[in-house]
């Protein structure tokens, strides 16, 4: 029999079960909800993943499936919901904080970790994005503060707390990627209605990634 363990930190988990079956169950009753994410409305198994995910990591289910994308079809965290998971961990002391150089344009992210007061950093500049073909993603033409301060946490989190995520990428790293490699300056999230209803379509190109969710906000303070 598989056993099932969660975390409690007060957070809405899934029901406590005994077996592999009976979160089986509960995934099916969970998809005919009409309020979950279209990526998981209908699909059973899609909503078994989120439960399992979410006894793992001890958060609610429905925190997994509102910051859960798709994008050609590899799952991904956004970069919000990595650094908001990073400073819920308590590995890190005072939370991730970003250091903003506007010429030439990078970001710092630094922290200092609790056990030891070390403070650990990872630097992203334009000139790293240009090299990784990353800036085929127009969004670090139109607000490279931003898109270089989600890399950075990335990176220092991966590096860090590679816990928080469970070694999942982000939804930012998956999108620099397929852009790196296809050279399409558009991406589309699969299956994610947000998106669908935000994407600025383009009949030559791919629809534009919509804009993540609301989730737990995370100090994005730049000094």
């Amino acid at each position: 029999m598989t056993e099932i363990t969660t975390t409690d930190n007060g957070q809405s988990l899934a029901p406590a079960v005994q077996s592999g079956a009976e979160l089986w169950k509960f995934a099916e009753a969970l998809s005919r909800a009409d309020i979950i994410p279209a990526t998981f409305r209908g699909k059973t198994a899609n909503c078994f993943i989120a439960l399992d995910m979410s006894n793992r990591m001890g958060v609610g289910f429905m925190e997994i499936m509102q910051n859960l994308y798709i994008v050609h079809g590899t799952p991904g965290f956004s970069a919000k919901y990595g650094i908001a998971m990073a400073q819920r961990s308590g590995l890190f002391k005072g939370g991730i904080h970003f250091d903003w150089t506007p010429s030439p344009a990078s970001v710092t992210a630094w922290a200092i970790l609790k056990e030891t007061d070390q403070r650990v950093e990872f630097t992203v500049d334009m000139k790293m994005a240009h090299a990784e073909n990353w800036d085929k993603n127009p969004k670090y033409k139109t607000m490279p503060q931003l898109m270089l301060s989600y890399r950075a946490s990335s990176l220092l989190i991966r590096l860090y707390a590679p816990s928080a995520l469970l070694g999942m990428q982000t939804m930012e790293e998956l999108q620099d990627v397929h852009a790196a490699q296809t050279g399409l300056p558009q991406i589309v999230m699969d299956d994610d209605p947000i998106a669908k209803r935000n994407a600025v379509l383009n009949p030559e190109t791919e629809p534009e990634v919509a804009d993540e969710p609301v989730t737990t906000e995370s100090t994005l303070g730049f000094e």
